[in-house]
């Protein structure tokens, strides 16, 4: 059995070193489309709950509310993220009694 040269040597692992940056490129774009459709579907639920909470219609709609409601939430939200459902249910009620009173 005749032994390789050092140019067959380093061409064949020239070939697995290819194959190797392939298989590297193949598993880096399955991560990358996982990673676009757990976004694509958070994006999704998360514009279905704005929709549903404040019945809105169209993007225009949601663009308008989303800006209106920026500067509140960001002074609020450790607050409100500490909150239970319950509770932020419940002081909703509240601040629509006081509004409904006031008007």
């Amino acid at each position: 059995m005749a032994r390789k040269s050092d140019e067959e040597r380093l061409r064949e692992l020239e070939e697995k070193m290819e194959q190797i940056k392939a298989r590297k490129q193949q598993v880096e774009s399955r991560l990358k489309e996982k990673e676009r459709k757990a976004r694509t579907k958070r994006l999704i639920e998360v514009g279905a709950i704005f929709e549903k909470h404040f019945e809105i219609e169209g993007q225009e709609e949601a663009e308008k509310l989303a800006i209106a409601m920026k500067l509140y939430v960001s002074k609020n939200k450790e607050k409100i993220l500490n909150m239970t459902k319950e509770q932020l249910e419940e002081w909703d009620h509240k601040r629509y009694e006081k509004v409904s009173v006031s008007s």
